[in-house]
């Protein structure tokens, strides 16, 4: 199940909550109002051939 951020406009209070369907209407643990899912971008590295982070830097630290 993922991880959701959810945030009360009512009472400004921002929680998480694991939930089976992001579809379904969650209510604030502080006033029950009904809370909007906050967008949370994840991290993450592309590694391997092909990718700036493996690529590039490393052209004029070669010797020889």
């Amino acid at each position: 199940m993922p991880l959701y951020t959810y945030h009360c406009e009512a009472c400004n209070t921002r929680f998480e909550r694991l939930c089976p369907k992001s579809r379904e209407q969650v209510r604030c643990p502080q006033c029950g109002r009904a809370a909007k899912r906050v967008f949370r971008p994840c991290g993450f590295i592309l590694k391997g051939r092909g990718y700036h982070v493996t690529d590039y830097g490393h052209f004029g630290s070669r010797k020889g």
